[in-house]
């Protein structure tokens, strides 16, 4: 199979774009628990005021799609696994996601990539599944109180969902490992999964 370079190219550059490059120094990592000490003081922009929290969904759905170019015809997943590029490209997608989990702004600390992996989830499920799936996600984030929570009730939902609504198996199964990639970075490093957050509390976090 030949591979469409055009838009293979940047399809690969967005995708292993690493996020904490986006990150200015007014940013700061926080676990969900330390949400609580932000202050929203409408003097100051609010936490979500941070370029990549916004970009990361747009470059892993357009990377992804990207990628997934070339096998838009395939009408069998056998056929589509029996090409060494398809291996190529799953295994591009597993390293866009390590490459959005490491940081070195703080030490022991993973990021979060939740708008990153929901945007390839997006390009790799069916909508209903995205939908479903990443709400679910959402609904356990909160529950739990922890970002992992997010990454390990999706990882469960998209799989079931996928199955049900007949997904293909050849980007259902990425969309999953995805999922579960920054769940195992954490365990196999003992970091955690920390969000990056603009705090308004002081003119010290004002934009330069």
């Amino acid at each position: 199979m030949t591979i469409h370079w055009t838009l293979f190219v940047p399809g690969l550059l967005l995708l292993l774009f690493p996020s904490d490059r986006l990150l200015s120094s007014m940013v700061t990592l926080r676990s969900f628990e330390n949400f609580q000490s932000l202050e929203n003081s409408p003097r100051y922009r609010p936490w979500w005021w941070v370029p990549a929290l916004w970009i990361d969904p747009i470059r892993g759905l357009v990377g992804t799609l990207l990628l997934k170019h070339d096998f838009a015809s395939a009408a069998a997943d056998a056929t589509v696994a029996a090409r060494p590029a398809y291996w190529l490209v799953v295994g591009i997608l597993g390293l866009a996601v390590l490459c959005q989990t490491f940081t070195r702004r703080d030490e022991h600390v993973l990021l979060a990539p939740i708008g990153f992996i929901g945007g390839m989830v997006a390009a790799l499920a069916p909508l209903p599944v995205t939908l479903i799936g990443l709400a679910m996600a959402t609904t356990g984030l909160f529950a739990f109180r922890r970002f992992h929570a997010f990454f390990s009730v999706g990882l469960a939902m998209v799989a079931l969902l996928g199955l049900l609504f007949g997904a293909r198996v050849v980007w259902l199964a990425p969309a999953v490992v995805a999922l579960g990639l920054p769940i195992v970075a954490g365990v196999v490093t003992g970091y955690t999964l920390e969000l990056p957050t603009r705090s308004g509390s002081g003119p010290r976090h004002l934009p330069v």
